[in-house]
């Protein structure tokens, strides 16, 4: 890990944050992926047997990639606006300041507006 002590720079912060949403963007485009041939496979299989059942399943499963690819694209997102905030923060010359940065980060590009009934 690291030592307590030891002063981490801005740049080491931002790549641990950024490692650690890595693994769970690529969770979710393998969700996208799963369920996308999943549901193709069941709606083909569905469609050659005529089995409404099946292609309404098949469709369904299909339909869940949206949410998964929806989700991969605000970790994305979310990962490009914390590198972004990586040279303001190596030049910001008081914690006042980085403070402010971090906090604009926050409130404006990582606040989705779930919590206020938007």
């Amino acid at each position: 890990m690291f030592d307590l002590n030891e002063k981490r720079t801005a740049k080491d912060v931002i790549d641990d944050a950024i490692r650690e949403n890595n693994s769970a963007a690529w969770l979710l485009y393998g969700f996208a992926i799963v369920f996308v041939f999943v549901g193709l496979a069941v709606l083909i299989t569905g469609l050659l047997q005529n089995n409404d059942t099946a292609s309404i399943l098949g469709t369904v499963a299909s339909v869940m990639f949206w949410p998964a690819m929806s989700a991969a694209r605000k970790t994305r997102r979310e990962n490009i606006a914390i590198r972004l905030l990586e040279a303001p923060l190596s030049q910001s010359s008081t914690s006042n300041d980085a403070a402010a940065m971090l906090h604009h980060l926050v409130e404006k590009i990582l606040n989705d507006n779930k919590g206020e009934g938007k």
